[in-house]
């Protein structure tokens, strides 16, 4: 329904473009060099009118063409403006997923005993990311083990 309203909308605006543009260029210039409705007497409107009465006619048709062109693209603009927003938060509630933990990266060493890591980790130093302490691999620490 938008796309049917959407092109009717910009056939409107060509028909008043080129209308603006027609009444525009048959108006009277008076700064010398005359429009295409230029001579003496009528303009354009061949003996029908007055030339003030076509002055004044042609202005207010020039006035409701530039109304109506400004209207018809606004009206363009907001129906381009929805049909590319993306949906309100509040008409659709967005769905999540089920949480992921993330992983710490080893950046905190596990708790101790008292006692001291076996030989041959690196866990104190790196903060157990060497992947050597207690046979782990990976980032993740090793668990503490208690001697019995």
């Amino acid at each position: 329904m938008i796309d049917v309203v959407s092109q009717i909308l910009n056939v409107l605006l060509l028909v008043i473009a080129l209308a603006l543009i027609g009444i525009v260029v048959i108006q009277r210039n008076e700064g010398g060099l005359g429009g295409l409705g230029g001579g003496t007497g009528g303009g354009g409107m061949g003996g029908l009118m007055t030339g003030r009465a076509a002055a004044n006619l042609l202005t207010k048709m020039t006035r409701w063409l530039a109304i109506g062109f400004f209207g018809v693209t606004l009206a363009l603009a907001y129906i381009a403006s929805e049909r590319a927003a993306p949906p309100s938060l509040t008409t659709q509630p967005q769905e999540q997923g089920p949480a992921v933990p993330v992983e710490s990266g080893g950046t905190t060493a596990p708790a101790t005993t008292g006692s001291a890591p076996a030989s041959g980790t690196s866990e104190s130093t790196t903060g157990g990311t060497s992947g050597t302490s207690g046979g782990t691999t990976g980032s993740a620490p090793a668990a503490p083990t208690t001697n019995q």
